[in-house]
């Protein structure tokens, strides 16, 4: 709220985010580490009276955002993934349980920062891109039957370059899509979910405000 008050961040569709959904993903671009802290706050005004039914699950990189002692107070509410272990698929078992139970999750699909990546899609202008998305987001879609926001962020890389203590004061737009549901498509693979997803999450960085 103080961030947006002093225009530090904008929020573009807020009249796409589907509020009190329950089995709920939401799939952001990842260009910093500053996301998986950032986008817990789209689900502020319903989780800040029942934090324990309604405030989203995260899933960080467990050596940034979990191991670590000081963060203890996200623990409760986290599902921890170390990529250099290879632990995505007990990670992937604990997510689908909690969108099961009627949980929201925030969950990365390019499965890490998008400047780490090795392989990228473009979006059609050429002025974004984001890695391949992982697979596993299109199980959890199928296998849950879940409701999927894609969310474009642009200038949190800027907020908190790769390298620096602390941040710097930059503006940061965040841009909500149009959700994507897939449980009628009987016939549709994971393939078709990761295209579509990708997609989508392209055309938004590319949507003008």
């Amino acid at each position: 709220v103080f961030l947006k008050a002093i225009k530090v961040i904008r929020v573009v569709h807020w009249e796409r985010f589907p509020r009190w959904q329950k089995k709920l993903i939401v799939c952001p671009n990842h260009p910093s580490l500053v996301e998986a802290a950032l986008l817990a706050a789209l689900f502020f005004r319903e989780y800040i009276f029942r934090p324990d039914r309604w405030a989203p699950w995260n899933t960080p990189d467990s050596r940034n955002f979990y191991d670590p002692c000081y963060f203890f107070w996200i623990r409760p509410r986290a599902i921890p993934v170390d990529r250099e272990n290879r632990n995505g698929a007990r990670a992937l078992i604990r997510v689908k349980r909690v969108l099961n139970s009627g949980g929201r999750v925030i969950l990365f699909g390019e499965g890490g920062r998008t400047h780490n990546g090795k392989k990228f899609l473009y979006s059609a202008t050429g002025k974004h891109r984001i890695r391949e998305l992982k697979k596993g987001i299109a199980w959890l879609t199928l296998r849950t039957k879940a409701l999927i926001v894609p969310v474009w962020i642009e200038g949190t890389d800027k907020l908190w370059p790769k390298g620096k203590l602390f941040p710097r004061l930059r503006r940061i737009t965040v841009k909500i899509g149009k959700p994507l549901k897939f449980e009628e498509q009987s016939k549709i693979t994971q393939e078709d979910v990761i295209e579509q997803l990708s997609r989508a999450l392209l055309e938004l960085a590319d949507e003008e405000e």
